[in-house]
């Protein structure tokens, strides 16, 4: 008898376990189905494999054995959106657009009807664009809308300069606008390094304080025929020289006070190669220090309003 009782009881305990085995099995599985209907389109990792739904039985080995999956929520771009009313654009960038027109010496008015009449011939605006100007028939894209603005100016100057009031006016101003202009140049040339293009400036022109390239609104020590070039004004010519950096030393791997010297400023050592000068590199050396935590993002608001 006792041993009957003994095997039933054990018998009883085996069902039990059965039993909650069984629920647990039913929860984790009514859990999951609940979790996967209610999440956001997913996409799992590449070097792993969503298993089908099927695969979830109802062994408790299979689940202790389930691999689990990590899940990336799925990326979707933003719509770009094409604005085709040019008045948004000019309205948007006035400032900036008023900025150049004084630089270069074109009337604001001027420069509204032109926007507008390109604009009348071009389906879409392209946003970094708003001049729509074109190579071999194509509407070009630029890294950001000053950029783009920047280039419709000198497109401007090279096709329509009779309309340009082109009159010197020497820089007396402070060396603290100058510096800001740098910074504003090279965050439409993003390639420039500031403190780098800072500190040259500096080198070349006592800190922006030498009068007799200030008269010439030169500030990087560029030569011409006739000696050093002379600027319409301060704006043009820190636009030249950020624009000089950009064109031919930064887009060209020449990203450093060595590889730049080595051209802009170069001597031979003993055995005849062509290195940076020595005490050019100590004089740039030298500025950064001053330059290095200058990181004020300089905007067009800031250059209208100084």
């Amino acid at each position: 008898m006792k041993q009957e009782k003994a095997s039933s009881k054990a018998l009883k305990h085996v069902l039990c376990c059965i039993v909650i085995l069984v629920i647990f099995v039913v929860a984790i599985t009514v859990n999951v189905d609940a979790e996967t209907n209610n999440e956001e389109p997913t996409t799992p990792d590449v070097e792993e494999i969503v298993p089908l739904r099927k695969q979830f039985g109802n062994r408790y080995r299979d689940l202790l054995n389930y691999k689990v999956v990590k899940y990336t929520a799925l990326k979707f771009d933003k719509p770009r959106i094409i604005i085709k009313d040019i008045n948004y654009y000019i309205n948007q960038n006035y400032n900036t657009l008023l900025f150049f027109a004084k630089a270069f010496g074109y009337d604001m008015d001027f420069i509204k009807d032109d926007l507008i009449s390109r604009s009348s011939n071009t389906k879409n605006i392209e946003p970094t664009n708003i001049a729509s100007l074109k190579k071999e028939g194509k509407i070009m894209q630029y890294p950001n809308v000053e950029y783009g603005i920047v280039e419709y100016f000198l497109d401007l100057v090279e096709n329509n300069s009779e309309l340009r009031k082109n009159y010197k006016i020497p820089y007396n101003g402070s060396s603290d606008y100058v510096e800001k202009l740098i910074m504003y140049y090279t965050n439409i040339y993003t390639s420039v390094d500031r403190v780098l293009a800072l500190s040259i400036g500096a080198a070349e022109s006592g800190y922006y304080e030498v009068k007799y390239m200030l008269n010439r609104n030169n500030v990087y020590g560029g030569m011409g025929n006739n000696g050093l070039i002379v600027y319409d004004n301060i704006e043009i010519g820190v636009l030249k020289y950020i624009r000089l950096l950009y064109d031919s030393y930064f887009n060209k791997g020449l990203t450093d006070v060595y590889s730049i010297g080595r051209v802009y400023c170069p001597t031979y050592d003993e055995y005849g190669n062509k290195v940076a000068s020595s005490h050019w590199i100590s004089l740039v050396n030298k500025a950064k220090n001053k330059y290095e935590n200058y990181t004020q993002n300089i905007t067009i608001d800031d250059i209208v309003n100084y």
